[in-house]
């Protein structure tokens, strides 16, 4: 058995709460060889910043560098096949499939790239920073009608505002317009 299979069955063993955020430190290790920097973005972000309290069935990731042929490469080596849908991997033995959305990471009208690092055993893996998680929820939310994404920026607030940037939530929420719907998910505030 290969070390990569060896790595990859490790993780479908994990629990399925923190498989995606595993597997994502792999992927970014495998990728790095290649000079392409990985960044966890969308419910997979969501899911890591609220200890697993919303799950997701997809772990989204962007690339940033070239990665013509390398995604499709990196990925059957680990056994993954590609869906019917372009960007979508999936393997038998994780419960989730994995999207690599175009990048660069955009919230907004914002490129995003200052990201958070998260070091995991001898690994490490860039995760989008909570408050642009929180923005790209509260966009969703307004522009899509989404109420499960501002259900998902409110859990978010609420599970890490002693550890978000206040100043630099509220500037991005005013220069994008959304200031109102900020202030409705700050509004949510910890049980003591």
């Amino acid at each position: 058995m290969s070390t990569l299979t060896k790595q990859l069955k490790k993780i479908s063993q994990l629990p399925e709460t923190t498989q995606q955020i595993s597997l994502a430190a792999l992927l970014s290790s495998l990728f790095a060889k290649y000079d392409v920097l990985l960044t966890v973005v969308g419910g997979a972000a969501v899911q890591y910043y609220s200890d697993a309290t919303y799950v997701t069935k997809d772990l989204d990731v962007i690339l940033m560098g070239d990665t013509t042929e390398i995604i499709e490469e990196t990925m059957h080596s680990l056994g993954f096949k590609r869906t019917t849908m372009y960007r979508h991997f999936e393997h038998p033995s994780l419960p989730f499939v994995v999207e690599f959305p175009p990048s660069p990471i955009e919230v907004g009208s914002r490129t995003i790239s200052k990201v958070n690092i998260l070091n995991m055993d001898d690994k490490s893996v860039r995760v989008i920073r909570v408050e642009d998680m929180i923005m790209d929820r509260i966009i969703a939310a307004v522009e899509w009608k989404d109420t499960p994404s501002l259900e998902q920026a409110k859990l978010l607030w609420l599970m890490n505002n002693d550890i978000i940037d206040v100043d630099y939530l509220k500037t991005f929420a005013t220069e994008e317009g959304y200031s109102e719907t900020l202030q409705e998910v700050m509004i949510i505030t910890p049980v003591s």
